[in-house]
């Protein structure tokens, strides 16, 4: 549970949500991570970034104990996942990219499983169905692929867990309604809650997230706040690439350079974060070396 010490300090020191140390998993003979060294702080909302394969969605089981690392140590919230101890299973839920959908009304089986989770809110539960155009008495097995996602998602909201992961939620989702869950997770961020979301569409996540976790092959090529970047790096749109550019990519409206140094103004405007994908996992090196350098200092 949560402990006292944990509680003071938090406005002093952020609270480390998901520690995961020399992290090595293997599927079916094939190497996915060896020796993944990862943190994830509390409160914040991480837009977990990485083409087809990369290891997401493993790692998101991970996390959730729904595997067992082959080696290392994984710890959220002071638990070891794949304990699955009740207090750790009360405050994390997993919506994955794809599930069987029960054939039960959706607010019965928000009902029926919501009971196992201390912070269900079943009125919230209808408020998130209304707002996505979800009847709470349609069938679940008998609504379309986009609406049965919507009423997952919805009932992963009402259970307010500390931990809540999804796996592609933008995947089936049409364009107001992707706009209406930014909004409901806008909303349903705390201080004291963290979410991961898994994505390789980086556009669905640009303006939800406020950290940036980059895999590749099983690597950890970035990790950092929106903050923090913003204090490290500025985008630059010109006629050709810059000579100081960490990286340059070519784009309708011109040659976007990511260039080093403050000097793009963040608060009114958004990093380009497809732009910055591509930098980590181009295998450039450049920008990825210089922004773990200064991390480091």
């Amino acid at each position: 549970g949560r402990n006292v010490p944990r509680r003071e300090t938090r406005h002093l020191i952020p609270y480390i949500m998901i520690q995961i140390d020399e992290l090595r998993f293997s599927y079916r003979g094939r190497r996915v991570y060896d020796g993944l060294d990862l943190e994830l702080k509390e409160g914040a909302v991480y837009g977990l970034l990485g083409r087809n394969g990369a290891g997401k969605t493993t790692l998101m089981k991970l996390i959730a104990g729904l595997l067992r690392c082959g080696g290392g140590r994984i710890m959220v919230d002071g638990k070891v996942p794949f304990d699955r101890r009740p207090e750790f299973l009360d405050n994390v839920y997993f919506v994955p990219e794809s599930f069987n959908a029960p054939g039960m009304p959706v607010i019965e089986f928000a009902g029926s499983y919501g009971m196992f989770y201390s912070n269900y809110d079943g009125d919230a539960m209808l408020d998130y169905l209304k707002a996505f155009e979800v009847e709470p008495d349609a069938v679940f097995r008998r609504l379309s692929a986009g609406q049965k996602k919507k009423a997952m998602l919805s009932f992963a909201l009402s259970l307010n867990t500390r931990l809540l992961l999804l796996d592609e939620p933008g995947n089936g989702l049409d364009i107001p309604s992707k706009l209406c869950f930014r909004r409901l997770l806008s909303e349903y961020i705390r201080p004291d809650r963290t979410v991961v979301l898994s994505t390789h569409q980086v556009r669905d996540v640009e303006d939800i997230v406020s950290h940036i976790t980059v895999i590749d092959s099983g690597r950890l090529m970035l990790n950092c706040s929106l903050m923090e970047l913003g204090t490290r790096i500025s985008f630059i749109t010109a006629g050709s690439v810059l000579p100081e550019a960490l990286f340059s990519e070519r784009t309708a409206a011109g040659v976007i350079n990511i260039v080093p140094g403050a000097g793009h103004n963040w608060d009114n405007s958004v990093p380009d974060l497809e732009v910055l994908f591509d930098a980590c996992i181009s295998g450039n090196g450049r920008l990825t070396d210089y922004l773990n350098r200064q991390q480091s200092r």
